[in-house]
């Protein structure tokens, strides 16, 4: 069941267009997340949806009733919409525990759920503190902490976990997600980290520079079936190749590749992850199709190899593979290329 509906919503500042024909649907209990670069609108429209901006064009719908339209603004503290900014917006003067008591409905038991939000997110001992004495990483969860026990009908998350360094952020990304599940606290988090909104969310849209939305879905359908050349690349770097359809294929320096659903001599764009070129090390001469080791590094849990192959007039093509762990060639090792036909995707080349 959608619990927040947006309709050909429009926004502009300045004449400019920030928001363009957006319609979104997010579920009752579910994490939608809105991915895009910066500057593509996302903020804005976390904004509109809380009330903190007017619309100008479109619907919002909570509960199937409207609370912004052209003719009708609901005021931003009637939406029962919660809403964690990225700087974390503690009350400085107050101390964890009335920064908590600030959010709980009054008729509840202030201090039993006090005492088990902060059970829950390892912050027991801090309840006395005030946010100068606490971490970057502490404040965070006290403000998601205070931002779920106020008990929202919608959560909105405006890159909740950008200021926080790679191995905090992946601990309180964890904390998060539990606790959204736990308090079943339906959320709308904004990011520009497309592996973030695929840990996060049950459903995504993609949004452009221009503010538009490009394609919408779960993360294994955007991951596995990108629309057009934009979405399969930010999921990460692709190996790219352009050529026109000869018998249903097209020939690239690491061979042919099969074209399906395209007409013969249609220009098409070839995108294939790192992940998708599997290595094997050769002697030298290798038979069949082969690249050269330029460098390999290791990268935590996976290698990844640049080789150096040949195009059809002989210019130099870079190529990045990314194998695993142990697999680091040295730099000149020949070796031979295979492909993995579900990391292929295949566009009409744009003019």
């Amino acid at each position: 069941m959608s619990l927040l509906e947006i309709s050909n919503l429009n926004y502009n500042i300045k004449n400019k267009k920030i928001l363009r024909d957006v319609n979104l649907k997010s579920d009752e209990g579910g994490i939608t997340c809105v991915l895009g670069p910066s500057g593509c609108g996302k903020t804005t429209l976390l904004r509109l949806i809380s009330g903190l901006e007017k619309v100008q064009e479109g619907e919002i719908s909570l509960n199937n009733t409207i609370i912004s339209s052209r003719n009708f603004h609901k005021k931003t503290e009637n939406r029962n919409i919660g809403f964690l900014f990225q700087e974390y917006a503690l009350f400085p003067h107050l101390t964890v525990e009335e920064n908590l008591d600030f959010a709980v409905k009054k008729e509840e038991d202030n201090k039993q759920i006090i005492d088990d939000i902060l059970n829950i997110i390892k912050l027991s001992k801090t309840k006395k503190r005030y946010p100068h004495e606490l971490s970057g990483g502490e404040q965070q969860r006290i403000a998601l902490a205070r931002s779920i026990i106020a008990k929202p009908e919608l959560l909105l998350l405006d890159e909740p976990f950008s200021n926080l360094d790679l191995n905090l952020k992946e601990e309180i990304r964890d904390d998060t997600l539990h606790l959204l599940q736990r308090f079943n606290i339906s959320a709308i988090v904004v990011t520009h980290d497309p592996f973030e909104a695929m840990f996060m969310s049950n459903k995504i849209y993609i949004f452009n520079h221009n503010g538009c939305i490009v394609q919408s879905g779960s993360p294994n359908e955007l991951y596995n079936h990108p629309k057009n050349s934009y979405v399969a690349e930010f999921f990460g770097e692709t190996n790219k190749f352009s050529g026109k359809v000869s018998n249903s294929s097209i020939t690239t320096p690491i061979g042919n590749i099969p074209i399906n659903n395209m007409k013969e001599t249609d220009d098409v764009e070839v995108h294939i992850r790192p992940q998708g070129i599997e290595l094997t090390e050769e002697q030298t001469p290798v038979n069949g199709i082969k690249g050269t080791v330029m460098t390999s590094k290791l990268i935590g849990s996976f290698s990844l190899v640049h080789l150096s192959v040949l195009g059809n007039n002989n210019e130099i093509i870079h190529v990045h593979s990314q194998m695993p762990a142990s697999f680091l060639p040295k730099e000149s090792t020949a070796v031979g290329i295979k492909i993995d036909k579900n990391q292929i995707f295949v566009f009409p080349k744009k003019n």
